[in-house]
């Protein structure tokens, strides 16, 4: 991709080089927030607005010959702004006229790196800002709250697990007051990494884990051992910036009952632009021909019904 790079092609094969491998870093790596999380893209930098419908409940039976009566909701509405992240990196004309091949293919990861960084970090921050009770919503509560029926204290176990999950299945709806059910049961098990292991095994043991009781594991979705991990798999959320090794989290399906949302501007990966012009700015003073980054993004709670946090003391 950079055999062709020297000072008098810099302009457009650095650049264009660079931009394709930054996109195919990112395509690489591992975005653990991806399962959990609602993603939308957006024409504009105005503030994003999350809103959760309240659903209208029992539908009312409407007798022969008679009109139908309008139907009642009510919807709540959460906010996210954008944030504009980035930087530059400066490139000499040296480093490309000879070749420096090396330097040319760090750029990329370090680029890609640094925009996956900084938006797993936003969501991570979701879970651990406010000593682990989150941001205030709009009616100025915390996230996570006793009074939303979503805040524990208890370590992972398979006993605690079935406790959120009974727990968060009774949510009710905004407006109707109606459980919401499965809409509301937690799919994922969002762990640091010291808990991966145990998270597994509360989904794919066959029968009850760390007890034993030989009675059937009913979070189990397969019958074969490899099946039965490569499910669990899926729905075990590893974030590897949580620092506590005790705390974790339960999230219901975003498809079914969306939690968090992340909102993009000019495109779901970093951007990058480059000035190669040798008489403007960096080029004209110093020889160094400046890689730029940019990214745009909105990171938020769109409602607390769908999560819980347990912050284990």
């Amino acid at each position: 991709m950079f055999a062709n790079v020297t000072s008098s092609t810099m302009a457009g094969v650095t650049a264009n080089a660079l931009n394709k491998a930054v996109i195919n870093q990112w395509a690489n790596y591992p975005r653990w927030w991806e399962p959990i999380v609602l993603e939308e893209d957006f024409q504009t930098l105005q503030q994003v607005k999350w809103i959760t419908l309240g659903g209208i409940g029992e539908l009312p039976t409407v007798a022969e010959g008679a009109a139908y009566t309008e139907l009642a909701w009510d919807d709540n509405t959460e906010t996210a702004d954008f944030v504009k992240k980035g930087g530059y990196l400066g490139i000499t004309l040296e480093a490309i006229d000879k070749d420096d091949t090396r330097r040319l293919r760090a750029a990329p990861r370090a680029l890609a790196q640094g925009a996956w960084l900084t938006l797993g970090k936003s969501v991570s921050a979701i879970f651990t800002s406010a000593s682990g009770l989150g941001p205030n919503l709009a009616d100025g509560t915390a996230l996570f709250d006793a009074t939303r029926s979503n805040l524990g204290s208890t370590a992972l176990s398979w006993t605690e697990y079935n406790v959120v999950r009974t727990a968060m299945m009774k949510h009710t709806d905004l407006n109707s007051g109606e459980r919401l059910g499965a809409l509301t049961a937690p799919k994922y098990i969002m762990v640091p990494i010291d808990l991966e292991i145990t998270a597994l095994q509360i989904l794919a043991s066959e029968g009850q884990p760390g007890t034993a009781n030989n009675d059937t594991n009913p979070h189990v979705t397969a019958n074969s051992q490899s099946t039965r991990v490569q499910n669990a798999q899926r729905r075990v959320v590893v974030c590897p910036l949580w620092t506590d090794t005790n705390n974790w989290a339960a999230i219901a399906d975003p498809n079914l009952y969306p939690s968090i949302g992340i909102g993009y501007r000019y495109g779901r990966q970093p951007e990058v632009f480059s000035v190669a012009s040798p008489t403007a700015g960096l080029m004209f003073t110093n020889d160094t021909m400046p890689v730029k980054v940019r990214f745009f993004f909105a990171v938020g709670p769109t409602d607390h019904r769908g999560l819980y946090k347990e912050n284990v003391a």
